[in-house]
Formats: structure tokens, sequence, C-alpha cells
């Protein structure tokens, strides 16, 4: 049986069908990665951007559900620990697709604003296998970076 999407999964597949693709597929190869395979070979997953931090016992990362983030940097290290998260999960299944994409819908910024991301783009992201990282507001319109 088939898990149901989340939130976060709806709101980004919603966004997927903005773009000029001909088939969306959820959990193609059942409850693990990818959340998404659009027309048969680009690979994605999905996260919510919120706040989070390395637990020092066992390494996982914990989540904190609050808003609005002031601090650019605080913004990138939120993205840089999901990318790194995601990238672990994907290395199974990397190789079946030619591309992997990453949307993180964001939880934080409350939908970031143009300078605003063009500051954190500044900042070099360590090496991770995504073709394209999509930062997407959680509600309202659409509003997507591409990092």
């Amino acid at each position: 049986m088939k898990r149901k999407e989340n939130s976060d999964e709806t709101r980004a597949k919603q966004y997927l069908q903005t773009l000029p693709h001909t088939k969306i597929e959820y959990e193609p190869l059942g409850n693990v990665t990818p959340d998404f395979l659009i027309d048969g070979k680009v690979a994605v997953e999905v996260r919510r951007l919120n706040r989070n931090y390395k637990s020092k016992s066992n390494g996982n990362l914990v989540s904190i559900d609050s808003p609005l983030v002031d601090n650019i940097d605080e913004l990138h290290k939120n993205i840089q620990l999901l990318i790194d998260e995601k990238n672990e999960k994907i290395d199974k299944n990397f190789p079946v697709y030619s591309q992997w994409w990453l949307i993180l819908v964001d939880y934080i910024t409350n939908g970031m604003d143009t300078q605003a991301f063009e500051k954190v783009k500044k900042i070099p992201f360590k090496k991770h296998k995504f073709t394209k990282v999509i930062i997407l507001s959680h509600d309202g319109n659409f509003r997507a970076f591409k990092l």
C-alpha cells in the first residue's frame, strides 16, 4: 500500500505540475527515495526547510519549528544541513536516475524575498549530488529559488 503524500510533498507536486513535464509519479520505488519521478528520468526529493541542529549524542538532525530567521548565515546553515541529510539518503538509488532535484519547502522565512535569497546564494554550498536545489514557499503563490 502506497503512503499518502504529506503536505510538503503535495506542495512540491503542485509546483512540479506548473513546469513543462509530461508525467509526475509519486514514490516510483515505493516508500523509499525518491519522492517523485519526472518523465521517468528526474528523481525529486522533498524536505521541509525548518530550523535544525545536529544532535551531539547521535549525530541526527533535530528539527525546531520556529519561523522567521533574520540571519542569512543561519538560513544557509539550515539549507546545508538538509542538503547533507538528503545527499546521504539518495546514495543507494543515486545511480538509477540521471538527475536528482531537491525541493525544500520553506517554513523558516515565510517567503524569502529575492534580495535575501541572492545573499544566501553567494555563500558557497558544499559539494552535493543534486542537479537542482529549489527553495519553495510553503503557501500562497509559488516562490521558487534555485541554487
